[in-house]
């Protein structure tokens, strides 16, 4: 049992970039700022970002280059990887953790993207659970 989750939903800081690996997957890479509404201490409240890299594969990778592009909402759901390396330059050690996504879904409403449903259903995602109603959500 894996308990390495992750669940974000925001905004892509910039285009989706992709590349192959030398088996020829497709790997896209992509930035999600995620904000918090924090109170500001003067009686309202202020956004705080938090900015996450996140890392696709295969078919899921080149649906959500296709389809995505800066400044769209998703949601993405997978695991946190660490990487550590020596930096070149200076010798020090550095890390980074990314998101390594298992599902991503479109977020907004279908007018927002009227793509979002058929795409998703294309590309073997879920569809967002009030589409199946229409305009008459339940609730």
């Amino acid at each position: 049992m894996s308990y390495n989750r992750v669940i974000l939903m925001g905004n892509l800081t910039r285009d989706p970039e992709t590349s192959q690996s030398k088996s020829g997957m497709t790997i896209c890479k992509a930035g999600l700022a995620v904000n918090e509404r924090m109170p500001d201490g003067q009686g309202g409240y202020k956004d705080e970002a938090s900015f996450f890299d996140a890392v696709l594969f295969g078919k899921r990778a080149e649906a959500f280059a296709r389809f995505m592009q800066k400044g769209k909402p998703c949601l993405i759901e997978g695991k946190l990887r660490q990487s550590r390396w020596q930096d070149k330059e200076s010798g020090k050690s550095r890390s980074k953790v990314e998101v390594i996504v298992d599902s991503w879904e479109f977020v907004g409403s279908k007018g927002e993207d009227s793509r979002g449903d058929s795409v998703q259903r294309a590309f073997g995602g879920t569809p967002q659970p009030a589409a199946a109603f229409g305009d008459d959500v339940p609730f």
